[in-house]
Formats: structure tokens, C-alpha cells, sequence
């Protein structure tokens, strides 16, 4: 998390931002700036999940509610938003349709810069664990630090099909997998 406050964009004090617009050409607008407010915010909070509606609950997301105007975005538009970004590859369902798993960086994005890390480390051709990717020593300066495992696993997937990193399953929970990069 970021020390400096988020700043939101003017969009963010503009009432009709927080009602589906009926017209397509207008919602497609709509939708787009959420979709870039989302990633930003989420980006600068390192947010790797999103509860749509826990967000849009009252009180429990500056993002989605602007007090001053008494405005929230209703989880159903929400819905449509993530679905938009599931689409553009930022976001995948997690647990049905009630959480996503927010990339502010694509999954092949993530991908390469988990690479250029164990490549910068000399971790190839060992099997790391993806606690150690997440939460171990080497990783504290990085972006992905603190990335769920479920958002993790999608983008070390892309590695995977590539050719360049195998998978090994743990004997406990998803901290317990391992992952053997290749050179």
C-alpha cells in the first residue's frame, strides 16, 4: 500500500458516473472509466481481489461510493464492469460471480516480470515455493509481493504454457506449491 493518498479523478465527483447509463455509446465510455479507475486503484492499494459486494456495500469502499454526493455504484453494474474486464483479460472470476481477481497488470504481463525476477536472482532450475514468490525475502521490494496464490497460479500458468516453468503441487494448501523455472 502506498503511503501518498489516492487521488481520484474528476469522474469520481460527477453524479451520473454511478448510474448505468442507458445509452451503449455512454455506457461503453462509462464502463471503460471505471474499468481504468479500478486498476488504478487497485494498483496503488495492491488489491489483487475484489468482493463486488462487500465493495458496493454502504461505507466499504471509497472506490465505488462518494459520500459527499450520497452516490454508490450498484453491485449488478459492477457485475457488468468486471464481466467488461474479465473480457479485456484484467480481471477473472473467482467463486462464482460474487469476487474477481483484479491483474492491473495482464496475466502475460505478470508473467515476465516473474520471470525477469527469478532470472535476476539466480533462481532457475530450482523449484520455488509460492510463498517464497509472494512472501519471501527476495520478493519484499517487488510488485507481486503479497499476491494471492489464486492470482499467482493464473500467471504463472502463462509460464507454464510457454514452456519455460513446471508446477509442483504441495502436500497442503496453495503456499505449499512449488514452481521449477527453466532457462
Amino acid at each position: 500500500m502506498s503511503s501518498r493518498e489516492f487521488e481520484f479523478p474528476a469522474i469520481h465527483d460527477f453524479p451520473p458516473f454511478y448510474t448505468r447509463q442507458p445509452t451503449e455509446t455512454t455506457w461503453q465510455s462509462q464502463a471503460q472509466q471505471w474499468m481504468d479507475l479500478i486498476l488504478q486503484y487497485a494498483r496503488h492499494h495492491r488489491m489483487f481481489t475484489l468482493s463486488l459486494h462487500q465493495a458496493t456495500s454502504p461505507g466499504e469502499s471509497p472506490l465505488f461510493e462518494n459520500a459527499r454526493l450520497q452516490r454508490r455504484l450498484s453491485e449488478e453494474t459492477l457485475q457488468e464492469i468486471v464481466e467488461l474486464m474479465v473480457q479485456q483479460g484484467t480481471a477473472k472470476w473467482d467463486n462464482g460471480k460474487s469476487q474477481a481477481l483484479l491483474f492491473w497488470h495482464k496475466a502475460e504481463d505478470w508473467a515476465e516480470i516473474l520471470l525477469q525476477w527469478v532470472n535476476k536472482c539466480g533462481l532457475n532450475n530450482t523449484i520455488v515455493t509460492f510463498y517464497e514468490i509472494t512472501q519471501g525475502d527476495l520478493a519484499v521490494d517487488q510488485e507481486f509481493y503479497g499476491m494471492p496464490a489464486s492470482v499467482l497460479q493464473v500467471c504463472l500458468q502463462v509460464l507454464v504454457k510457454r514452456g519455460v516453468a513446471q508446477i509442483f503441487k504441495g502436500s497442503g494448501d496453495s503456499d505449499d506449491m512449488g514452481i521449477k523455472f527453466f532457462q
